[in-house]
């Protein structure tokens, strides 16, 4: 199992429209194949700040995510919204968390 953690340094005051944007695609990419779960977090330390966790099965899943259509339609919406590149943790965990 993959554990995916993206970091993302955005203006304090779009934050609220990043966490919609992840929100409004969330159930999409909870449907996917090897999903096993999509979570999106406010930092309480930085004001501009989110973290998306995310579970995949494998690689080849999270790898099928990043081709989507789904995908691209958050990045077209996201990417405007940061003030820098995002920070990607990719870790294999076992099954038994």
């Amino acid at each position: 199992m993959k554990l995916i953690v993206v970091e993302a340094t955005l203006d304090p005051q779009d934050r609220e429209g990043a966490i919609a944007l992840f929100q409004g695609q969330a159930d999409a990419v909870r449907g996917m194949e090897g999903c096993d779960s999509y979570g999106i977090f406010a930092s309480p330390a930085h004001a501009g700040d989110i973290v998306i966790v995310q579970r995949w099965a494998s690689l080849e899943a999270f790898d099928a995510y990043k081709a989507s259509d789904v995908f691209a339609r958050l990045g077209q919406g996201l990417r405007p919204l940061m003030s820098a590149p995002p920070a990607t943790t990719i870790a294999d965990v076992s099954d038994g968390y």
